[in-house]
């Protein structure tokens, strides 16, 4: 899937950043679905022994191994954070069939923040940058970004050229 199908630029309008979450908060869970994955090649032989039904539960683990990370690893590819010089753009992917899209012009921010909490997210440089709405829209949130306070840099620059 291409970004111009999911955002559909205007015409002029140009692209500046687009920001994915960092991968440190789902490693531990992408760990866990690798040793799902992995565990079933360690009981090869004792599965393949006890016939159809061991060969069944292999073929099983192993699968449903590979779609589970597959499926974390999709809808992190597909959870987008999209600033152009018109608007700001958030694709949140939750699940196969389910996709929300949010969008906002530069003249409807109030404020943007960012909050960086915890060691890991310190450490490695994540946070959630939280952009505050006119009246009663609904706030723009992006959790897990690598460097939020460029993210917000460049969004209350953006900010501060429509108002010039």
């Amino acid at each position: 899937m291409k970004l111009k199908d999911l955002i559909h630029p205007k015409p002029n309008e140009e692209i500046l950043m687009i920001v994915r979450e960092s991968l440190v908060p789902k490693s531990g869970i992408l760990f866990l679905y690798a040793i799902w994955f992995l565990v079933p090649f360690f009981f090869l032989y004792p599965l393949f022994r006890m016939g159809a039904l061991g060969t069944i539960g292999f073929f099983l683990l192993v699968l449903s191994g590979i779609f589970l990370f597959w499926r974390t690893f999709r809808a992190w590819s597909h959870t987008l954070f999209v600033i152009t010089d018109h608007r700001v753009i958030d694709i949140d992917q939750r699940g196969f069939f389910d996709r929300v899209v949010t969008e906002s012009g530069f003249d409807h921010i109030d404020e943007v923040s960012y909050r960086m909490h915890g060691i890991f997210s310190t450490v490695f440089g994540y946070g959630t940058v939280m952009v505050k709405l006119h009246g009663t829209a609904a706030d723009l949130s992006f959790r897990h970004i690598r460097n939020p306070s460029r993210v917000q840099d460049l969004l209350n620059d953006l900010r501060k050229t429509l108002h010039d």
